[in-house]
């Protein structure tokens, strides 16, 4: 049995270009998160410290994940003040889901 491949190889330069606008899109939506959870920690007063990541998944939820559960739960006492500073930004989540790392 003979195996026939149908294309002929490619260049290394045609792979990459291929694959560099997944990696293009990639990049820029890991900057929008880098930049809402960046927008959060500097304007929340007293909390924005306890903030490890935040983002707004592909479903419209901010996810916040904090240090530790005390501050989970004291964040979510702060939730109109986020939802202003997401405003603010040009996000405005549909919900906010906040928990400890």
């Amino acid at each position: 049995m003979k195996i026939v491949q149908s294309e002929k190889p490619k260049h290394i330069s045609e792979i990459i270009n291929a694959s560099y606008s997944n990696l293009e899109r990639l990049s820029e939506t890991a900057q929008e998160k880098s930049s809402l959870s960046r927008h959060l920690k500097k304007n929340l007063k007293n909390f924005g410290r306890y903030i490890v990541s935040a983002y707004i998944n592909n479903s419209g939820i901010l996810v916040i994940k904090t240090s530790s559960p005390e501050f989970a739960a004291r964040l979510r006492y702060e939730e109109k003040e986020i939802r202003d500073l997401c405003k603010k930004f040009g996000n405005v989540p549909v919900k906010i889901k906040i928990s400890s790392k």
